[in-house]
């Protein structure tokens, strides 16, 4: 009998060793991999447009022609703005004449506070480096009691550099086509030029001996351009 009771104690320790044993290495799963969304700094899209202020202002002011385009690239809520234009500036006063021939360019981002992929409508603001390169020509006539002189002085290759604060919008009207304005705070402004004062500076405006900050307005007609429908940038990161 005795022999019974420490056989049968010796298996339930040998059973009790191999259950622990297994529940030592029983351990708890891992956590799922979870997909984490990133924020996407890809574009989705670019707007093509032309200025249509600019080109009707030459039409009610005739001494001044000018040439506007942009392209601004969407990445959600950030663009980055690209704008090319010409100029062509004429005043004939009495005993003179002033041309003024050039182009400018500007580029900088923007922050879109409106932004929702259904709609992607704009309204932001911005900053922007410009720059321009100009040739003028003045022509002016002298006369004293013996003769009557016309006398010339000119620039080539003239430059000037500024900076822009903006603020705009763009509204979606139908499918890709857009409308909005520029609003634009103008400063910082740097002329170099050879022996003329230039009276005029293409993208800038008149060059004011008393002031050297101005303000512009621009109104765009543009065309939305899709890169693609739907994008996703994921990792993969454990809790």
């Amino acid at each position: 009998m005795l022999r019974y009771i420490v056989s049968a104690i010796l298996l339930f320790s040998i059973v009790s060793g191999f259950s622990q044993t297994d529940t030592a290495e029983v351990r708890p799963p891992k956590p799922p991999k979870v997909k984490k969304e990133l924020k996407e700094f890809i574009p989705t899209g670019a707007r093509f447009g032309v200025d249509l202020y600019s080109f009707g202002r030459g039409i009610w002011e005739e001494e001044k022609t000018q040439t506007e385009f942009q392209l601004d690239v969407d990445f959600r809520h950030y663009l980055l703005v690209f704008e090319y234009g010409t100029s062509k500036f004429e005043e004939i006063g009495e005993g003179f004449a002033y041309t003024n021939d050039g182009s400018y360019f500007r580029i900088g981002p923007e922050i879109n506070f409106l932004y929702h992929p259904s709609s992607l409508n704009v309204i932001s603001i911005g900053f922007r480096y410009a720059t321009n390169t100009f040739d003028d020509l003045l022509t002016y006539n002298t006369e004293d009691a013996f003769d009557n002189t016309q006398i010339t002085a000119s620039n080539e290759n003239g430059k000037t550099q500024w900076a822009e604060f903006t603020v705009g919008t763009k509204i979606n009207l139908w499918k890709g086509l857009f409308m909005g304005f520029t609003l634009r705070y103008k400063f910082l402004k740097s002329v170099k030029f050879d022996e003329l004062e230039p009276s005029w500076l293409p993208g800038f405006g008149e060059n004011r001996a008393d002031d050297d900050d101005q303000f512009g307005f621009s109104y765009y007609l543009s065309w939305r351009f899709e890169f693609k429908k739907k994008s996703k940038v994921t990792e993969l990161v454990e809790d």
